[in-house]
């Protein structure tokens, strides 16, 4: 393996213990360190290709610390901690690691996890570099266009937009010698369409850009930052930063470049939503692609006096929408267009995606566009219900089976993985999946290949892996119930799904979506309008179904309703604490258990009783009858519970 790997540690115990560890496992060793300041004087003198990092170190220092640091130069990092405090957990998560070890832990998982992460690495270096081409062949390929400058400037945030995600966007180019000023900026309205604001004032400057006053004392060439949540909150209470104009957009991370030349100073700052919106890997791009960059917005300067008057005259605020890029989605919030990015940037790649989310947030449309936006979109799409399998014949569904192979199997059969050759299969709820059905998953993601049941024939397979699950996998992990190995092997490109109560902007489109279509299937001609008190009434509810409850709704309201305007819905009666609600945040200390029954006594609430079928509680919940019904037994659910109210 021969490997440099350096080992932060302030136990010296523990240190020496991994020492050997790793040693022993082919690894070399070049340093320990038990501060933040002497592994990054390590960093620098031996360069190693790994450093395993534990949280708290000497001198109160946090080895999180060091991951920007890590980031900057390309070297992979995994944590190794006895604290398992979420907020701790939180603060390393937010970091990107390649991995995460709860002290004490056995050599096997740690060499494991070094060896899926490794992967990842690797994984996470070529997307990198195609990013880095990508946006230099796109920066120059603008640069070189002979086009008028509106046209050149409606491309300009679609540019950026897969690569850097922002809702807001602004410039600023300055020439050395005073004779021209150029800015502007973007604000996202929807997936590829934006409001250009071409010249923005002194004061918009300031609202924007943190450079503004170093640029005089500046002794570099090129700056950059990025400030996401806590950083970024306190800087705009200290001034005037991200207020005025900025603060409907609300705004809670940004990235900044400012790039000095000769010719004069370009400034960019990229704004997003989420307080985590952006990382080293953003602030690494841009340094990497900055005299591209510069050349962009430079030209953008030069362009013909006319040509700018003509255009500054007319403000436009929605440039012609593109045709639709994704099957059966809806929405236009913030929270919503970043999931797409992600899908529009994973797409067409070969890497394992793992989407995650609630039930009902649609996660198996998001893994169909993954299918549809890749180069194997013409092949097949296979999922897999992993919570529908029945245990004893998981391994003939995903491999298939011989004629005879065990009782009642009357003939050959290809199984699931065979079918989605060349394509891609799609594992919903793999959380569900049995732990001896994870070694056998994970033996077909390592190998890619498999035995039918009954076969000595090795089978190989090209395919193209998804997977879901509403379950946190990383306490299914911690309490024994998935394997850390098969954990590491599919969270690769993790696209998390934001629940619809956090994306209420949506809820209209999305209402008027689930009319339209139940009214063709039910066969109505005429599609009743939602009235301002019934629009409020969907938008003050929390929906613990999410977007398949919503839908289920309209449908019923439509059965019922026959009338051109629908004033009033008659929304689902919960009786516990929904999530988001003020009395769910008061309510801690109610078990998991406690939540999940109540939250299923409301939904079979909601739907009279009605447990399977359309708009039946088992198809709300996004669960198989048989385990729904498993639940409610095990929960102590009972009829009387549920029709109490009818």
């Amino acid at each position: 393996m021969n490997e440099k790997l350096l080992i932060v540690e302030d136990e010296f115990i523990v240190a020496n213990d991994l020492t050997n560890m790793m040693e022993n496992a082919g690894y070399i060793v070049c340093a320990t360190a038990d501060s933040v300041e002497s592994a990054k004087q390590a960093i620098d003198k031996y360069q190693p290709a790994w450093v395993l990092i534990d949280i708290f170190l000497q001198d109160d220092s946090m080895g999180t610390e060091l991951a920007p640091y890590l980031q900057e130069k390309g070297i992979g990092f995994v944590y190794i901690s006895a604290n398992t405090n979420q907020s701790v957990l939180e603060i390393a998560k937010a970091t990107h690691p390649y991995g995460f070890l709860v002290k004490p832990f056995r050599e096997k998982d740690l060499l494991i996890m070094l060896e899926i992460a490794r992967s990842k690495h690797e994984s996470s270096l070529q997307f990198a570099a195609q990013k880095e081409m990508l946006l230099q062949q796109q920066l120059t390929a603008l640069t070189n266009e002979r086009i008028a400058l509106e046209n050149k400037l409606n491309k300009v945030p679609s540019t950026f937009q897969p690569l850097i995600p922002f809702d807001y966007f602004a410039y600023h180019f300055s020439a050395s010698n005073g004779n021209i000023i150029e800015s502007g900026a973007f604000c996202r309205i929807g997936f590829d369409e934006y409001q250009i604001m071409p010249s923005l004032s002194e004061s918009q400057l300031n609202q924007a850009f943190i450079f503004n006053e170093q640029i005089n004392q500046m002794r570099k060439s090129i700056d950059s930052t990025v400030l996401t949540g806590h950083d970024f909150i306190s800087l705009q209470r200290q001034g005037t930063f991200a207020t005025g104009i900025l603060r409907p957009y609300q705004l809670n991370s940004t990235l900044q470049i400012i790039s000095k030349k000769t010719e004069g100073t370009l400034q960019l700052a990229f704004f997003n939503k989420d307080q985590e919106g952006f990382d080293q890997s953003h602030k690494t791009l841009l340094c990497r692609t900055e005299k591209s960059l510069f050349n962009l917005f430079a030209s953008l300067a030069v362009a013909d006096a006319n040509e700018l008057k003509t255009f500054r005259k007319a403000i436009r605020t929605q440039p012609v929408k593109s045709s639709p890029k994704f099957d059966g989605i809806f929405g236009t919030s913030a929270a919503l267009l970043h999931v797409l990015d992600n899908v529009e940037m994973v797409a067409d790649t070969p890497v394992t995606v793992l989407i995650l989310g609630e039930s009902g947030t649609g996660k198996e449309k998001i893994a169909h566009n993954i299918h549809l936006l890749s180069s194997r979109k013409d092949e097949a799409f296979i999922t897999v219900n992993c919570a529908a399998m029945p245990v004893d014949l998981i391994e003939s569904e995903l491999f298939g089976h011989e004629k005879g192979a065990f009782t009642g199997a009357i003939e050959k059969r290809i199984g699931k993985f065979e079918a989605a050759n060349g394509g891609t299969i799609f594992f919903d709820e793999i959380g569900e999946l049995p732990l001896e059905s994870q070694v056998k998953l994970l033996r077909v993601l390592q190998e890619k290949k498999f035995e039918p049941v009954g076969s000595s024939k090795t089978i190989k397979v090209d395919v193209r892996i998804v997977a879901a699950t509403n379950r946190n996998l990383e306490k299914e992990v911690g309490e024994g119930r998935f394997r850390l190995d098969l954990f590491y092997r599919l969270n690769v490109y993790p696209i998390n799904l934001p629940p619809l109560r956090e994306r209420k902007e949506d809820i209209p489109t999305l209402a008027r979506h689930f009319l339209i279509k139940s009214a063709a299937e039910l066969g109505r001609h005429q599609v009743p309008e939602l009235s301002a008190s019934a629009l409020k009434q969907l938008t003050d509810y929390q929906w613990p179904g999410n977007i398949r409850e919503l839908g289920h709704l309209m449908q019923r309201m439509l059965i019922k309703n026959r009338t051109d305007v629908l004033e009033q819905i008659e929304m689902p009666q919960a009786s516990y604490a929904q999530p988001g609600s003020k009395a769910g945040m008061k309510d801690d200390r109610k078990t998991m258990d406690q939540i999940e029954a109540e939250h299923i006594l409301a939904v079979l609430r909601s739907c009279n009783g009605k447990l399977t079928g359309a708009g039946g509680a088992a198809e709300i919940l996004d669960l198989p009858p048989s385990t729904l019904t498993s639940r409610m037994k095990k929960l102590g659910i009972k009829k009387e519970l549920f029709h109490d109210r009818y």
